[in-house]
């Protein structure tokens, strides 16, 4: 399971606070804004991303704690630093 975190705007990797012609940032924004398919939220920036459909980590565990997951399960286990977009299906657009 992959997980992705979207930058938040103004952060080293993240994109530029204001209005750009910047591809990255463009995709990144677009990314924050894709919904959530358990919620219906916006994904965000600066939050857990997993899935594909995308979910935020947070729903992902709660649909696995509600189908009896256990708590080794990999759904539960911590998050690693490492790349933020490791191979996003939106960045490829």
């Amino acid at each position: 399971m992959s997980i992705v975190i979207v930058p938040t705007p103004g952060t080293p990797d993240g994109p530029c606070r204001g209005s750009c012609d910047h591809r990255k940032c463009h995709l990144l924004r677009e990314i924050a804004h894709e919904r959530c398919a358990h919620c219906g939220g916006h994904l965000g920036f600066g939050t857990k991303i997993t899935g594909d459909p995308s979910l935020h980590l947070r729903c992902a565990q709660a649909i696995a704690a509600r189908d009896g997951a256990h708590a080794r399960d990999p759904i539960n286990e911590p998050i690693t630093s490492g790349n933020p977009l490791p191979g996003h299906h939106s960045i490829t657009r």
